[in-house]
């Protein structure tokens, strides 16, 4: 390729030559990267040529993300985004998209990474390009592996590895394997976690990509020292090193310095932690990483507890803490910068657009001389087809007619039950709280008053009084709940949100600590809705404290110009989803039926032991 670039006279060449040369170099050699970028630039800007520019700022951006220079790398894909967006290259303009998200969630936005990932992922299907979909699936799973949504994380991984196999794509898998390494790894499952390392040291090899090797191998190395193998850690802990230091990548150099030290402390080898420890601390400090800062300072107070200098792992677990504080509202920052990001160049996009027009043109010579042939056929057969059209075109409009009644009819018959069933529960609410509590109410007034005209035999008989009158009382009370459950006043007055906060006040956080987000509900919804989503939430939480066994549920509540998406996920037990005997109890048939009467749909993802997680969406109709 470089003999390319000396020998050409074409400087479009050129732009292409120096592109794909960073981009090739961008893996093993930062400053040729960095070199044959700003080439490529050089020669756009000489000629205006705005598309070649914004691929050379792309280039030259990837270029500082693969070694761990987000400012850089942000100031450079902003830039390129700025000028796609005003050419309007909507398919290029997103690959821009994705590489902010991915420098965004590095630096600790999540928000926004996710926000921009998600809009990035629906462009990518909308044109069916499937290996930036699988890029982007990655970049998402971490996301939510971040936040501890394991189950979500790993469907996400899971879809990845389909459509990079499915495309053949040997980095986006890697990278997709790689997720998979880090989930089983904080399932502390080692074996599952050892088994995609492996797969993905194979697939990386063949490659040659030494930042990815790096960044297995360092993964590799946090495997065996949780499992106690602190010399084969060390082992894979120094081969990362190595390509860190040939990358010159420093945030990497110090994250191996940060783990080589722990391992040094656990083989009792002080004064090498230490060493190395500090080493790292002094390269945090210089690329101002909090995060890492503040870990590699809980690695030392670890290091001088192990020997036993009380007051310096005192002094460390200090500077830990007020690090952690002090990190933009996160309570788990990132603690590995491994997340590998491989865009496809858009100038190869630009040579199979080229390689797409030959063909067109190839096609349209052989249509001309067969352009005879068929406008005689076409005269022959346009008399029969026409008439089978008009045919078949009167039969389909009837049969979509007769569709849209029998769903129409199946609407209003599912609308009538609904209404009917909450209809039931405020007549039986308004019995219980005017009819029987007040009766109640009365019975409580009546007993409390003949207990002062009462001579009692004993102390034993007052006692027997007194407790019958408190069990009224309760009774009262439980009365009272029931009917508020059945049809709570606070969903009709304040809202959906405020409802569903009532609900779950009334429950002991002792025993299930429960968790409620919601984001773009500040306005009220439909009725109907609100009172569709209350009973689906409540009917989750009564599952959960019926059936699950769990301590920990999350709900989260999402409104945007798509619909409402509602996720309520739990710690419990789980089961088996491909069962059809879990789905035959009324709970989680009521849950369906109620979501499909809002045209909306829901999923259920569990397996024994992972707990489970129901995902709602809601269309909104305007």
């Amino acid at each position: 390729m470089e003999n390319i670039v000396k020998s050409s006279k074409s400087d479009s060449v050129k732009i292409i030559a120096y592109g794909d040369l960073c981009w090739g170099y961008g893996f093993v050699n930062f400053d040729k990267a960095l070199y044959f970028g700003n080439e490529e630039l050089r020669l756009a800007k000489k000629f205006n040529n705005q598309e070649s520019i914004a691929l050379a700022y792309s280039d030259i951006g990837n270029t500082y993300t693969r070694v761990n220079k987000f400012k850089e790398a942000l100031e450079n894909h902003l830039k390129a985004y700025t000028i796609r967006d005003k050419l309007g290259l909507k398919v290029k303009a997103v690959g821009s998209l994705s590489n902010i998200a991915v420098i965004y969630k590095q630096q600790g936005r999540y928000d926004e990474a996710i926000e921009y990932m998600t809009k990035a992922l629906k462009i990518y299907e909308e044109n069916g390009e499937e290996v930036k979909q699988a890029i982007v699936l990655v970049n998402i799973g971490n996301i939510y592996r971040n936040y501890k949504k394991s189950v979500i994380s790993k469907s996400y991984f899971e879809r990845a590895i389909l459509l990079s196999k499915k495309n053949n794509s040997t980095s986006t898998l890697t990278n997709a394997y790689s997720g998979m390494l880090l989930y089983y790894f904080e399932a502390k499952n080692y074996d599952q976690a050892l088994k995609y390392a492996n797969l993905a040291v194979g697939l990386t090899k063949s490659s040659n990509n030494k930042n990815d090797l790096a960044t297995i191998y360092n993964s590799i190395g946090q495997i065996y020292f949780e499992k106690g193998h602190y010399a084969e850690a060390m082992k894979f802990y120094n081969q990362s090193l190595q390509f860190r230091l040939f990358m010159k990548d420093k945030l990497g150099e110090a994250s191996c310095y940060k783990n080589i030290g722990l391992c040094y402390s656990k083989l009792k080898n002080y004064p090498e932690a230490e060493k190395n420890i500090n080493k790292s601390i002094n390269y945090f400090i210089e690329l101002d990483a909090k995060d890492y800062l503040r870990e590699a300072y809980n690695n030392l107070s670890k290091v001088y507890e192990d020997k036993e200098d009380l007051e310096g792992s005192l002094n460390s677990y200090k500077k830990s803490v007020a690090l952690k504080d002090s990190i933009y509202n996160k309570e788990n920052a990132d603690k590995i910068n491994e997340l590998q990001i491989v865009y496809e160049t858009e100038k190869k996009e630009q040579q199979i657009k080229l390689l797409n027009a030959d063909n067109k043109v190839q096609k349209l010579e052989v249509a001309k001389r067969n352009i005879m042939i068929w406008i005689i056929a076409g005269t022959f057969v346009f008399a029969i087809l026409f008439s089978f059209l008009l045919y078949n075109r009167y039969k389909l409009k009837q049969e979509s007619k007769l569709q849209a009644e029998v769903i129409k009819q199946q609407d209003l018959a599912t609308k009538a039950v609904l209404i009917a069933e909450e209809n039931e529960r405020k007549r039986i609410a308004s019995e219980l709280h005017d009819g029987l509590g007040q009766m109640f109410s009365a019975v409580k007034m009546n007993l409390s008053g003949i207990a002062e005209n009462l001579d009692f035999k004993d102390e034993h008989d007052e006692k027997m009084f007194g407790k019958t009158l408190n069990l009224v009382d309760e009774s009262c009370k439980e009365v009272r709940v029931i009917a508020h459950q059945m049809a709570p006043n606070v969903l009709l007055k304040s809202g959906l949100t405020a409802a569903i906060r009532d609900f779950i006040d009334k429950i002991d956080a002792r025993k299930l600590k429960i968790n409620l987000e919601t984001f773009g509900l500040n306005e009220r919804l439909d009725q109907n809705v609100e009172t569709v989503l209350y009973r689906v939430i409540q009917e989750s939480v009564n599952n959960v404290i019926k059936h699950a066994k769990a301590n920990s549920l999350d709900i989260q509540l999402n409104k945007d110009a798509d619909g409402i998406e509602a996720m309520i996920e739990d710690n419990g037990k789980g089961f088996d989803t491909s069962l059809s005997e879990n789905f035959n109890g009324l709970g989680l048939k009521n849950i369906i039926s109620r979501v499909a009467y809002l045209k909306g749909s829901v999923d259920f993802s569990s397996e024994p032991g992972r707990g489970t997680l129901v995902a709602i969406h809601i269309p909104l109709v305007a």
